[in-house]
């Protein structure tokens, strides 16, 4: 027999977009209280994703799908 999955059924208090913008948040202030290094600039590189993810995120989500500004 297959065995079915099934997702955990976690509800989320908080949309997409304010989920990584706090998750940019905060890899950007870990990031930041870092010395300059490979690990810092790759924290600040995630968090820049995270905010063009959470504005790409808005932008889909929009009526009409204008192009982003």
């Amino acid at each position: 027999m297959t065995e079915v999955k099934r997702r955990n059924g976690l509800k989320h208090t908080q949309t997409l977009k304010e989920r990584l913008l706090e998750s940019a948040k905060q890899t950007r202030t870990l990031a930041l209280q870092m010395a300059p290094c490979r690990e810092r600039e790759n924290l600040i590189r995630e968090a820049r994703l995270a905010e063009t993810t959470a504005v790409l995120e808005e932008w889909m989500r929009s009526p009409g799908l204008s192009s982003p500004d």
